[in-house]
């Protein structure tokens, strides 16, 4: 009786555990896909009333990598955000957003290297492919890594100098 009970008990702790396991599982596949680790900005653009803001994304690097776009207003509120997706090289995504906003800006949020990525936010007329007006995205690692190489020529000149 004691061999019965004893082999049920680990039947029990096995059972437990293994359905702890397929749980822990489905929690991993339900989870959402990474966040992105580098963001690239367009400066702020006015639109007339009627028109409509466009962010366009082109990846210029050599493999497919993931990002998405998000369209704020002036004040930082979202007005347009396209869904995590990934960009095969070569390729152009673009979101667009028919708002009442008349300044906005685009922030592309990338899962790789933000170099790798152009980003063209234009006012656009909603019956029309052509931008009335255009600005282009800059990384914020790139903001960090300019300012750093201009300390790093300022030093350098001032080596020279001596």
């Amino acid at each position: 009786m004691f061999l019965k009970i004893q082999k049920l008990s680990w039947f029990i702790v096995i059972t437990i555990g293994f359905t702890g396991l397929v749980s822990a599982n489905d929690k991993e596949k339900d989870k959402e896909p990474d966040a992105a680790n580098q963001y690239i900005y367009t400066p702020t653009l006015q639109k007339d009333p009627s028109d409509v803001f466009t962010c366009r994304v082109v990846n210029i690097g050599k493999k497919s990598q993931s990002f998405d776009i998000s369209i704020l207003s002036s004040q930082g509120k979202l007005m347009e955000s396209q869904a995590p997706a990934l960009l095969q090289p070569g390729f152009t995504s673009s979101d667009s957003t028919n708002t009442k906003n008349t300044i906005g800006y685009c922030r592309v949020g990338v899962r790789g290297s933000a170099n790798d990525f152009l980003v063209t936010f234009c006012s656009q007329s909603a019956t029309s492919s052509s931008c009335n007006a255009v600005v282009t995205g800059q990384s914020t690692s790139n903001v960090t890594r300019q300012s750093s190489d201009d300390e790093i020529g300022e030093s350098t000149e001032k080596k020279k100098r001596r």
